[in-house]
């Protein structure tokens, strides 16, 4: 039965390379989506999931690390050091911006999240350093190595907003959130640089307990003596940004995974479809000769089966080779490819195949061996 089915399917070379052609670009487009979407949440998140915290202080209401709607008063540091449990406490000034490079034109902004940190503590600070001078002094500011390679921005370059500037002193590797990356400065240029007021102002404390099984602990003790603030963990906070920054993206991704899945099953439907068509005759000299429906239908769906799986070797392999091509090339394309999503674009690749051999099967049902030897 199987070879009866190769044999239709290679007896037309063309159709078949449609056919798989349209299954393997319907593979490629699912794979590259969702590899792109797993990239994107690795790295939204990851640098608030990095940072080595066991619990971060904000405001209520405070959506994630990006928006950075936090507003807390510096002293709120001085009662959190004052926990038994809380060994290291960090405050942080975080501001979302948009600068341009000195000798630039004014129009050519990108964007920056500026994150004051105290360099004596570290914790908030660079993840780390890959070339340059940190901690930052007066007036400096360590970027991630992402704003330098999207942006051009060099060791030495002044950044600008309104009438201020920081020069870079380094670069850092971790704090790239796709459209926006990390610049990290001292407590004090942060404050001069955003001109704040009052100077107390912090936006978020980090904090490492003695015994980080005390995390729960810790925080309804914190919510319960100092009203409107909101200990979350790291990990919760990360899954907070993430959420915020991919919420706007799913739904298309979702729309064009569809469409996708969609392509693939009508090309490999219609050829498929097509094929049988022409072989009309053949599967009513079958049927004459005394093989049944079942046996006729079990045929078509091993061409689908074969069509799919050709179309899904080819669609993966580009999806494996072009992947980190695409991310060396463009930055913001930055992808993870993982087994357990391979294993369920094979398993729609299945469903697509299963789907795809339905048509043809009707017509063959339909089929009458009368008429065909009279025609």
């Amino acid at each position: 039965m199987l070879l009866v089915a190769r044999k239709n399917l290679f007896a037309e070379r063309t159709r078949l390379g449609i056919s798989v052609g349209g299954v393997a670009l319907s593979v490629f487009l699912i794979g590259i989506l969702l590899s792109l979407y797993r990239g994107w949440s690795q790295q939204v998140g990851g640098f608030v999931e990095h940072v080595p915290a066991d619990l971060w202080a904000t405001s209520d209401g405070t959506t994630d690390f990006v928006a950075a709607g936090s507003v807390l008063p510096d002293s709120l540091g001085v009662q959190l050091k004052l926990l038994p449990e809380v060994d290291v406490v960090s405050p942080l000034i975080v501001r979302p911006m948009a600068v341009y490079r000195a000798g630039g034109s004014r129009s050519d902004t990108f964007d920056v999240q500026l994150v004051g940190y105290d360099p004596k503590i570290g914790l908030g600070g660079p993840l780390e350093v890959v070339e340059g001078k940190s901690p930052p002094g007066p007036g400096e500011v360590v970027i991630d190595v992402e704003m330098h390679k999207r942006h051009g921005v060099q060791i030495g370059d002044r950044l600008v907003k309104g009438t201020k500037s920081l020069t870079v002193s380094g670069f850092s590797r971790g704090g790239d959130f796709i459209y926006t990356q990390v610049a990290f400065a001292t407590l004090d240029t942060t404050i001069d640089f955003l001109e704040l007021q009052p100077r107390t102002q912090r936006t978020f404390f980090v904090l490492t307990l003695h015994d980080p099984a005390q995390r729960d602990v810790v925080a309804s003790r914190v919510e319960l003596a100092a009203p409107g603030v909101h200990m979350v963990t790291g990990k919760d906070f990360a899954s907070e940004t993430r959420d915020r920054i991919l919420s706007n993206i799913l739904p298309i991704l979702i729309v064009v995974l569809i469409v996708a899945f969609v392509v693939g099953l009508a090309v490999a439907g219609l050829t498929i479809y097509t094929a049988t068509v022409e072989k009309s005759r053949e599967y009513g000299i079958l049927k004459a000769e005394g093989f049944t429906n079942p046996y006729l239908y079990r045929v078509v769906f091993e061409q689908s089966m074969i069509t799919g799986a050709l179309g899904f070797l080819l669609g993966a392999g580009v999806t494996l080779l072009l992947a980190p091509f695409a991310q060396d090339t463009v930055p913001q394309f930055v992808v993870s490819v993982r087994w357990q999503d391979i294993a369920a674009i094979a398993a729609a690749t299945l469903v697509m195949a299963l789907i795809a051999a339905y048509i043809p099967v009707r017509r063959l049902s339909n089929i009458d061996p009368v008429m065909v030897f009279k025609g």
